[in-house]
Order: C-alpha cells, then sequence, then structure tokens
C-alpha cells in the first residue's frame, strides 16, 4: 500500500481483528456479554472520543477537571482508535482544510473507503498537536500505544477469552465504524441547518449513536462550541455530561 510506518500497520492489523470479534460474538455472546460491549462502547464513545478526543483536546470547547482529563484520555487510548496525539492532529488538519485538498477527513477526495477504513494510513502532522507533544502523559500513552494494548488484550484473554471479545475488540470495531461515519456520512448526506463552507452535515442516526457527534453541520458552523444541538430534538448526549462535569469559570 505505500511507505507506511509500523504503528500505522499494527493499527490496521489491530482493527482487521476487532473487526473479525463480531464473529464469536454472534456465535457465542450472551446477554451479559452485549451489554458489557454496549457500556464500553459509552465509555470509549462519548468519554473517550466525543467529550476529551474532540471537544476538550481538540477544541478545548470546555473546562474539564484534571480527574477527568486523564479518564477520558485513558477511555479514548482503549477504543483503539488511535492515540490521543494522532487523533487530535488529524482531526484538526480536517478542521484546517475541510472538504479541500488537504483533509484528511475528505471522502469526495480521499474516497469513501480509504477515510472509512484505512485512516490509520493517514500520517499526522505534529505542528498542529505541539501543546499534546509537551505533555508526559500523552506522549506517553502515544510511545506505548501498541504495549498497553497488548497489556489490556493479554489480560482479558487470561481472564476470559470472550471477555476480550465483548470488553474490548467488538465494542473498539463499533468506535471505529462509528467515528469514522461521522467523517464519511456527514459530509455525503444529510441535513444542514447551516450554510457552512464545507459540505458538513447533521445526521440524525448519527447524532443519537454517536453521542451528538451526528449534529456535525452544527459543529462546524461553531467549532468553538461544546453543544452541538441547534434545535430542541437535536439531543447531544455528549454536552449533557459536560454541563454536569465541567469546571465552572471563575
Amino acid at each position: 500500500m505505500g511507505n507506511y510506518t509500523r504503528d500505522q500497520w499494527l493499527l490496521f492489523f489491530a482493527q482487521i481483528i476487532a473487526h473479525l470479534s463480531i464473529i464469536p460474538m454472534i456465535m457465542y455472546g450472551s446477554w451479559y456479554h452485549w451489554v458489557i460491549a454496549i457500556a464500553v462502547y459509552f465509555v470509549t464513545g462519548c468519554f473517550g472520543m466525543t467529550m476529551t478526543y474532540h471537544r476538550l483536546l481538540s477544541h478545548y470547547s470546555w473546562k474539564a477537571p484534571k480527574w477527568f482529563h486523564y479518564f477520558g484520555t485513558l477511555a479514548g487510548t482503549y477504543g483503539l482508535t488511535g492515540s490521543s496525539i494522532g487523533w487530535v492532529a488529524i482531526h484538526k488538519e480536517h478542521h484546517r482544510h475541510t472538504d479541500m485538498e488537504g483533509d484528511p477527513h475528505a471522502p469526495g477526495i480521499k474516497g469513501f473507503i480509504k477515510v472509512q477504513w484505512l485512516s490509520m494510513f493517514y500520517t499526522p502532522k505534529p505542528r498542529y498537536v505541539i501543546k499534546l507533544i509537551r505533555d508526559s502523559f500523552h506522549t506517553f500513552l502515544h510511545k506505548y500505544y501498541f504495549l498497553i494494548h497488548l497489556g489490556i488484550a493479554v489480560t482479558w484473554y487470561a481472564i476470559d477469552p470472550m471477555l476480550m471479545v465483548a470488553a474490548y475488540l467488538f465494542p473498539a470495531m463499533i468506535l471505529w465504524n462509528a467515528g469514522s461515519f461521522i467523517n464519511t456520512l456527514t459530509h455525503t448526506i444529510g441535513y444542514r441547518n447551516h450554510d457552512t463552507k464545507d459540505g458538513s452535515t447533521n445526521i440524525p442516526l448519527l447524532g443519537f449513536l454517536m453521542w451528538g457527534e451526528g449534529w456535525h453541520n452544527n459543529h462546524h458552523k461553531n467549532p468553538g462550541s461544546a453543544d452541538f444541538q441547534h434545535k430542541w430534538w437535536e439531543f447531544d448526549v455528549g454536552h449533557q455530561f459536560i454541563k454536569l462535569i465541567s469546571v465552572k469559570e471563575k
């Protein structure tokens, strides 16, 4: 495919394994395995991806208590969509060049398949994450990302192979696809509340399934806002939790 790094290939193969987890999940998963998978998807998707990776670390749109900064980053790390440094760098570049040449998430330019399933082969640019690179917590998670995930996989497998599937691999597969649909479908189909310069749209199903992320046109109208709800029925789960735990400015 190209001259890609070891870490990019590792994430690619890790996601292949995560996608294959649907087979044992369907064949052997009990009701409690599905409950566990949904709970883990909520933690990694809502607390990890949308509240921390996206709204906190990418846009600084809310002030989180220190404990949640760490917890949310760890939740995002657990989700197997890349380190905070890599994820945030790519997302910031997306906002810099939305739907234009240079946008790593533009399905009309990069192609749907590449953006949806092969985005790990896009190389993040360090200049977008200088602040995170200077933070030892984030650099540690970035440097040892795959050792951390190897430890997670081995631990779950030692306890119960089906828990490795239900509490790790299967929700990681769901999160990857749900997050990628935000990058592809909300720049392809849907409705628009705002006439932004890009092609961003809102998709109600993704709005509810991805904890508010599907109100993407609303987000592109005001990227610095932590609230993606612009109509009364556009419920934003992520923002509801942000209101509960954000640190109030003095």
